[in-house]
């Protein structure tokens, strides 16, 4: 999400970082500057810990606040965005695909398809909430712009809410920093949920890349861990000091915990950058290495690997446009402490796919725009018995819809197995901000995308949470489910300087680990009239099957 622009006293200048003219047409970016001499390849960091206070200590929008200040917004490379939203809509249009249809007609709270919906985090004065949420079998973990909350999986009750800041403070940040950008996913292997956050300061240019690991499935306990990105002269991973960390993406295999984000230095092009860290010794409280990968493409997506392969492939679609998803594989090396630091990464041939345009935004009834980036990977691929997949949203004859890939790899290949487009079956409906999972590589097991949909209808077309269920190998039979609709719409999006209010940045899917047929979703629904009033559901999703699903690997 690009470096916070904030409001009010407590707000600096904020610089616009420009990116080269290729991400404004839409291609794959890479960086040509080398890595400077002061970056090392590997950083080693040690555990802290924290334990989960019982209760909610967050401060949402209308309580007394617990932070000085205005509402922060947090920009994701404007400059760059504003130029591809220009073309957008314009190029021609993908094929419409199936459209799956309503398998309750949006009707009622206990719809076909969802068994349950929990009220998760709320809004506490930032923009967008980058609701991003995992299960285990008892416990939901949630984390949004600036909250962790832990959730019942049985009664939506919470647990446990607090800041980020909070849950860091082992590390004692200054009042000048901000923690955002969270990811959260379960390692269904470990029994592990794993957390990153970033951070970024108002007062210089040092960044943190956070992570925790928890104890166990109930997320009650935490070993916390930080790389320092940059801290004054000092640099890892990052181009430069005053280049900008950003959109960081968690993936993990059987040995490792990833993390992609992207890198917008203060002039030339942006690009991306991967972290493979040691796994193993972070779920006993070990110290921990991660190892750089740096100077790749833009907008990398990192895998969930089921699986036990030792090369994680990482794809970017390119930003804008793009006909091809460019591959990078890691290779993992050992599971001791510092292991990671003998991991390698590789050139892949590309998956060559339908050319794509990015969507030009997502109308709300009112007529205001909620964003749809930039046709990204929103979230992690899942990749297992050498297949991928992944979902992102496009343009389908000014409409904004959601493609889902089933990529098939090898060593020396790369090719597309299945890849479908869903337009919405509203003929004035939008579907944005997506993400898929499947508990197996096994073609034909259940599979689940959580998107965001608006329409032009009033009332009805505001802005929802929905769940799309079917097989992970063909689109045929596809519905979908409505886990929640929008009590209001956010006005005075189409003067933002984007043209639209922020939205996601991402939602997330979740395979309940009691259920191969069901998984969780999580997204963000209005509350309000401002881009600051917005709360975050979580739904548990079901593919009703006629004949049991295949077991999760």
């Amino acid at each position: 999400m690009r470096l916070p622009e904030l409001s009010g006293s407590a707000s600096r200048p904020f610089r616009r970082f420009s990116v080269a003219a290729s991400l404004a047409l839409g291609v794959s970016l890479t960086a040509a500057m080398a890595v400077p001499a002061n970056a090392a390849p590997t950083q080693t960091a040690v555990a802290r810990t924290y334990q989960m206070p019982l209760g909610d200590f967050s401060t949402p929008v209308g309580q007394a606040p617990s932070r000085a200040g205005a509402d922060t917004l947090i920009p994701i490379g404007d400059e760059a965005l504003m130029a591809i939203k220009a073309g957008a809509g314009n190029a021609p249009a993908s094929a419409d695909g199936v459209a799956p249809a309503s398998a309750d007609g949006g009707a009622g709270p206990d719809m076909l398809g969802v068994s349950r919906s929990c009220n998760t985090n709320v809004a506490t004065g930032f923009a967008p909430s980058d609701i991003h949420g995992a299960a285990s079998s008892s416990r939901l973990v949630v984390v949004t712009n600036v909250d962790i909350g832990i959730y019942s999986t049985s009664s939506c009750g919470i647990v446990s809410r607090v800041p980020l800041k909070s849950f860091f403070g082992a590390f004692a940040p200054p009042a000048s920093e901000t923690q955002f950008d969270p990811r959260v996913i379960y390692d269904r292997r470990a029994n592990r949920f794993f957390v990153t956050v970033e951070s970024r300061n108002s007062g210089n240019t040092d960044q943190f890349q956070y992570i925790a690991v928890s104890t166990s499935s109930t997320a009650s306990g935490w070993r916390l861990y930080r790389f320092r990105l940059s801290q004054g002269s000092t640099i890892f991973c990052k181009r430069a000091s005053n280049s900008f960390w950003d959109y960081p993406n968690a993936g993990s295999s059987a040995t490792r915990w990833y993390i992609t984000a992207n890198d917008f230095p203060a002039s030339g092009g942006a690009s991306g950058a991967i972290l493979s860290i040691d796994k193993i010794p972070s779920l006993s409280g070990g110290s921990i290495t991660a190892k750089c990968f740096n100077n790749l493409q833009f907008n990398l997506a990192p895998p969930m690997v089921l699986d036990t392969d030792p090369f994680a492939t990482f794809i970017a679609p390119g930003s804008g446009s793009g006909s091809v998803l460019t591959r990078r594989d890691v290779r993992s090396v050992g599971t001791a402490s510092g292991s990671a630091g003998s991991d390698t990464q590789s050139v892949k041939p590309s998956f060559s796919v339908a050319a794509w345009t990015a969507a030009a935004g997502a109308p709300q009834p009112n007529g205001e725009k909620l964003d749809t980036l930039d046709g990204r990977f929103q979230s992690n691929s899942i990749q297992s018995r050498g297949f991928l997949w992944n979902v992102h949203t496009v343009n389908s004859g000014g409409r904004a819809a959601i493609r889902w890939y089933r990529l098939f790899k090898t060593s020396t290949t790369s090719t597309v197995s299945n890849t479908f487009t869903f337009l919405s079956d509203v003929s004035t409906g939008h579907l944005f901000n997506p993400s898929i999972a499947t508990g197996s590589g096994l073609a034909g097991a259940p599979a689940l995308i959580t998107a965001s949909r608006t329409t032009a209808t009033a009332v009805s077309g505001r802005a929802a949470h929905l769940i799309f269920q079917g097989l992970n190998n063909t689109s045929s039979s596809w519905v979908y489910s409505t886990a929640g609709t929008s009590s209001s719409e956010f006005t005075g999006c189409n003067t933002q300087s984007r043209g639209a209010c922020r939205w996601g940045d991402y939602s997330s899917t979740s395979m309940d680990p009691t259920d191969s047929a069901a998984a969780w979703s999580f997204n963000q629904l209005v509350n309000g009239t401002s881009q600051f009033n917005w709360f975050t559901r979580g739904s548990r999703g079901v593919v009703n099957l006629l004949y049991g699903p295949a077991a999760q690997n």
